[in-house]
This record gives structure tokens, C-alpha cells and sequence, in this order.
């Protein structure tokens, strides 16, 4: 080919590309999607009553058993350990004049509480009404851990007499969750719990004696170890210690700036024998589960789990953590 054949092939190429890009439309931008505006509550109201009535037939279901393989489909610890505490204290009792009764349990709300959260696992908590054969509503905590997973119950405390429920917000716009280590707080989470096992365990020599505002559950608690301790003075000694379970503690924010809080602890009851000819006889629940019947020879351990729930202002000067209600069950007995 010679140079001038080849100028001509390039200039008749060249118009071929300008023809096909002169024929090629304008192919339109795309944007990315855009961001969610607001992240969306994690339960709308027909879901969580579906959610609520199927944990309650089947909270109905393993208490005429006693079943907590059945229960564990639907709840989980730290209120799995302690129904099935009280279903163990139940059987213990069963012939005895005055038999354990478990705690009535409901899950008719009153109150919503539903995170607004785009993550796992997810929570929403409910103010019930009050149970049959009770005379307070609850409290309860619900999870879940995953896609895959239903809802289970993993709380319930009984709100404590005089105690008003801080204002949270509408479910249909959900309520943030909040870190257990949250500082934005009077406290964080966390700590609120870890402080009241504290208050618990030293009584008025704690630190946090001035944290919390009283209740009547650590007014009958304190009541109860100074009896304990006085009854059992002139043949033994009695200790005891609350510890917080931090892995089990959930928060939810409140309209005002404050969390809610649910959280477990775990006490334990000492009672070592001291003198040799004198006589240690514990009775009640402790008596049930015991293999000596009570009976103390050297010393004897008694555990009760406990689930809480806190309202924890946000930082103000003279500020106070509210205990707003306890469930607490005796859930074993050691003896060496």
C-alpha cells in the first residue's frame, strides 16, 4: 500500500468512529442509592404483638411442665436461669405445707419501647400490664440475636411500688439503643449495676450509698441480712456478697436524655458454723434445697440471681440512679 493509500484508509477509519460515536446515545449517570434518612424501628405494632403473644403461649406452655427446653425457645438468660430456678424450687416445695409459687408472668403491654436500629441483635422492651394474681406490672427485655432467630424474653423484672416509668420515645419512630459503656450518662450502663451489687453488698459504708435513690427492694434486702446475720450470731457467722453479671447488661435511651437499664447480679449467703456444740438450722427455700435439710456443719452457701432495671439520668448536680424494679430467686445451695 502505498503512503497516500494509507492516509486515505486512516481518514475513512477515523470517520467511521466519529459516525458510530455520533450514533451512540448519552448513556445516563447512575447515582448511588441513597442513605436511608432515618433508621427505622425495629418492630412496627402487629409484629410485636405477634412477637408478645407467641413468647407468652409458650411461657404457658412450659410452666404447666416445668420445661425449660421448651421455655429456651423463647427466652433466654439471664431469665431462661431464672424461671427455671423457680421451676426447681417449685418441685422442692411441692409437698410442703406452704409450696413455692413461680412468679406470674404476662406479656399484655401497656408501653412499648422499640429500638430504632439497623444492626443486630435487637431489642424492645415492654411495661405489661398487671399480671393475674399480682399486683404490679413488669418490666420485660426482649432480643434478638439475629436474622435467623425469633424474639426471646431475656428479662423481666416486677416494678417496684411508686415507681413512674420515664418517658420514652413513640414506638412508631423507636428509641436508640445505648452501649453498656455509654458515658453519656450520669453513669454508663454498665456501671449502674455494677454500683447498686456494690450498695447491695456494703449496705451504707458503699460509696454509691448516695448514688441511688431508695427503694424498698434494698430496704427488705438489708432488713433481711441483718436478721440473718443476728439469728445465727451464737453458733455461727454470716456473710455476703453481690456481684454484677456485666455480659447481661441492656440499655435503651429515654425521651428526656436518661437510659433504661437491665441488668443481673448474683448473691451469695455464707453461713459458716463456729461453734462446735452449737446448732445452725436454716429453714424456708434454703431448707428445700438443702441435702442436710438446713442443717448447717460447717458451712453452707446459698445463691439468688437477681435481674434489676435502672433509670439513669442524664448528668445533672444531685442526680440519682432509680432502681425501677427487681426479680430476685433463690437458685441454689451448696454445703461442704
Amino acid at each position: 500500500m502505498s503512503a497516500r493509500q494509507r492516509i486515505r484508509a486512516l481518514v475513512a477509519g477515523a470517520g467511521l468512529i466519529a459516525l458510530v460515536a455520533a450514533c451512540t446515545p448519552d448513556l445516563p449517570e447512575v447515582d448511588p442509592d441513597p442513605e436511608p434518612s432515618e433508621t427505622m424501628p425495629v418492630l412496627d405494632e402487629p409484629r410485636l404483638e405477634r412477637v408478645l403473644d407467641d413468647i407468652d403461649a409458650v411461657i404457658a406452655e412450659a410452666d404447666e411442665e416445668d420445661d425449660t427446653d421448651v421455655l429456651a425457645t423463647r427466652m433466654q438468660d439471664p431469665a431462661l436461669t431464672v424461671r427455671g430456678a423457680e421451676y426447681t424450687l417449685r418441685a422442692a416445695t411441692a409437698d410442703e405445707e406452704d409450696p413455692y409459687t413461680i412468679q406470674p408472668l404476662t406479656t399484655d403491654d401497656q408501653v412499648a419501647i422499640v429500638a430504632a436500629s439497623d444492626e443486630w441483635p435487637r431489642t424492645a422492651m415492654v411495661v405489661t400490664e398487671i399480671p393475674d394474681e399480682a399486683n404490679v406490672p413488669l418490666l420485660i427485655g426482649l432480643r434478638q440475636q439475629d436474622p435467623q432467630s425469633p424474639y426471646r424474653m431475656f428479662s423481666w423484672v416486677r416494678l417496684l411500688p411508686g415507681v413512674t416509668m420515664p418517658d420514652t420515645d413513640i414506638p412508631e419512630s423507636g428509641s436508640p439503643e445505648v452501649a453498656a459503656d455509654s458515658e453519656d450518662f450520669l453513669v454508663s450502663p454498665e456501671q449502674a449495676v455494677s454500683q447498686y451489687a456494690d450498695l447491695l453488698t456494703e449496705g451504707g459504708d458503699s460509696d454509691y450509698a448516695d448514688a441511688f435513690a431508695e427503694d424498698v427492694f434494698r430496704e427488705g434486702f438489708e432488713q433481711e441480712v441483718d436478721a440473718l446475720a443476728e439469728n445465727i450470731d451464737d453458733a455461727g457467722d454470716f456473710d455476703h456478697s453481690t456481684v454484677a453479671e456485666p455480659e447481661d447488661t441492656v440499655a435503651m435511651a429515654t425521651a428526656d436524655g436518661g437510659v433504661i437499664v437491665l441488668g443481673s447480679m448474683t448473691t451469695s449467703q455464707e453461713f459458716t458454723k463456729t461453734e462446735a456444740e452449737g446448732e445452725v438450722n436454716l429453714g424456708g427455700h434454703i431448707a428445700a434445697l438443702s441435702e442436710e435439710d438446713g442443717e448447717v456443719n460447717e458451712t453452707l452457701t446459698a445463691t439468688y440471681d437477681l435481674m434489676v432495671g435502672f433509670y439513669v439520668p442524664a448528668f445533672a448536680d444531685d442526680a440519682q440512679t432509680t432502681v425501677l424494679g427487681v426479680e430476685r430467686v433463690l437458685s441454689g445451695v451448696e454445703e461442704s
